[in-house]
């Protein structure tokens, strides 16, 4: 079945007048715990707001293996729904090999197997999620998101202190 649709004209953008811009920030907070989602759309605009870029891309990354980058609606039916059904899929209180220091390769561990976090789980969530960054398109100066979308920070495993790094990059 055919789907209709408006395909619109490609817009070629002029840069030979234009300077090019790249702007990092770090945004450093303490999540308060296991699926603790924090909207960071405010961030965002903010920086693409004072970066001076108009046309490009933000790129929204996080360096953590058991926490996620994710858009979409910042609703919080949805957002338990979705807590229900990871938590679900992937019980914290399963075994997990991950977490068997009897079994696991000693020099994967941060700390000593006492101190190392019981987070397989959270592992897993994260991978399923397959969110360690989002990129969305800079236009005219503002973020391109839709009407409901919302940048969403997503702990995974427990409270502890977090950072992501942001980067938008394009012409002013």
């Amino acid at each position: 079945m055919q789907v209709p649709r408006t395909v619109g004209t490609p817009e070629a953008i002029d840069l030979v007048s234009r300077q090019p811009v790249l702007v990092r920030h770090r945004i450093d907070l303490a999540t308060e715990r296991m699926f603790h989602v924090v909207d960071i759309t405010d961030d965002c605009g903010d920086l693409v707001a004072s970066s001076g870029v108009q046309d490009g891309s933000l790129s929204v990354f996080t360096p953590h293996t058991t926490t996620a980058v994710k858009i979409n609606e910042r609703e919080t039916c949805f957002l338990e729904d979705l807590r229900l059904f990871m938590e679900s899929l992937v019980p914290a209180a399963s075994y997990y090999r991950h977490d068997d220091f009897e079994i696991r390769d000693p020099s994967t561990l941060d700390t000593t197997p006492e101190e190392e976090p019981v987070n397989g789980h959270a592992h897993i969530k994260q991978m399923l999620l397959g969110a360690s960054s989002e990129t969305i398109p800079v236009l005219a100066g503002e973020l391109g998101l839709g009407r409901w979308q919302r940048v969403l920070f997503i702990e995974l495993d427990q409270a502890r202190p977090r950072s992501l790094h942001l980067q938008v990059s394009g012409w002013s």
